[in-house]
């Protein structure tokens, strides 16, 4: 028989809304000693919540949804990771949705976690701009990163990279570095994500009295696949000395055409990334990128996110992550 609450408080010598509101964090002045009496016993008798009675009670499931694109892609994987961390942390459990960056595809995800009683959504970052008529009749507080969406009143919080900054940064390292023909590889022309990193980019070159050629231009997909396809139409129509790449993967594509023509990196050509991925320290030539936080951002989301649905008189957030140059062996 599954054990309860009743049982661990007659163990304890408590009464049941004590330990309930041990096991529920809910226990502010309540004895360290009895908390953790009440703990060692839950673990030792492997007690295991009733979530359904509980969401029957409270009307709330504490189970999150997130959404991304491209769960492939290393940057979605370390952010579901520190997004699932975080809320494991907080006493919440998650639901992952997969797009593929397919707006259709990201609408049924967002039915699906309506119809089986998700607190809140984090939508990560995607080219896909939210359906707004089915987040405002959908109801459900949700976090939006590095998106463009509309101020809905179930909008919780905006979590937001300053990607151009970061583009910035990282064609500014690369002209400091004595490059003046710098190619700039993108996710789809269209996006608010590239138009933000191209903004950046052109700033740069600005800054240092140089013009973007607009040949050495290439927006598409951040994916390597793209990145190795841009990067070969690059080399087989113009010169260049370095590759402005606005994802690691992107950037690992690049590098892969680059040696397929036999230059080598960064000798030959420099390349820049973005993200700063688990993966970019790790490869043959360590990748110099633009570090943009990834677990502290998928942290703060959740937070953010749990914060909005247990204030009694929840306030929307906004928050901006700045990024910084990491420098290593490709650029």
């Amino acid at each position: 028989m599954a054990t309860t609450i009743k049982d661990i408080a007659q163990l304890a010598g408590v009464s049941t809304a004590t330990v309930s509101k041990v096991l529920n964090r809910k226990d502010a002045f309540i004895g360290e000693e009895t908390r953790e009496r009440i703990r060692a016993l839950a673990r030792e008798l492997n007690y295991t919540p009733n979530s359904i009675a509980r969401s029957l009670v409270t009307r709330r499931s504490r189970v999150l949804g997130i959404i991304v694109p491209d769960i492939l892609n290393p940057y979605f994987t370390e952010l579901v990771r520190a997004c699932d961390d975080t809320a494991r942390l907080r006493g919440y459990t998650t639901i992952l949705c997969n797009s593929d960056g397919i707006a259709t595809s990201e609408e049924a995800h967002l039915a699906f976690l309506a119809g089986h009683g998700v607190d809140g959504i984090v939508l990560a970052a995607s080219d896909v701009v939210p359906n707004e008529g089915l987040l405002r009749e959908l109801g459900i507080p949700f976090v939006s990163m590095d998106r463009e969406v509309a101020t809905l009143d179930c909008l919780a919080a905006t979590v937001d990279t300053d990607c151009r900054s970061g583009a910035m940064q990282s064609a500014a390292y690369l002209i400091s570095r004595g490059h003046k023909r710098i190619a700039f590889l993108s996710g789809a022309a269209e996006s608010a994500n590239t138009r933000m990193r191209l903004e950046g980019f052109e700033a740069a070159h600005r800054q240092a009295g140089l013009a973007v050629d607009p040949a050495l231009v290439r927006c598409g997909e951040f994916q390597h696949s793209f990145g190795r396809r841009a990067t070969l139409e690059l080399l087989d129509g113009t010169s260049f000395t370095a590759i402005c790449c606005m994802s690691d993967m992107l950037a690992i594509g690049a590098t892969v055409a680059l040696r397929e023509r036999g230059f080598r990196v960064p000798a030959d050509c420099a390349v820049m990334g973005f993200d700063n991925v688990y993966l970019a320290p790790l490869l043959d030539c360590a990748l110099s990128t633009v570090d943009r936080r990834i677990f502290e951002s998928g942290r703060i989301a959740i937070e953010a996110l749990i914060g909005f649905l247990e204030d009694p008189d929840p306030q929307r957030t906004a928050i901006l992550l700045e990024t910084t140059v990491v420098a290593r062996e490709t650029a």
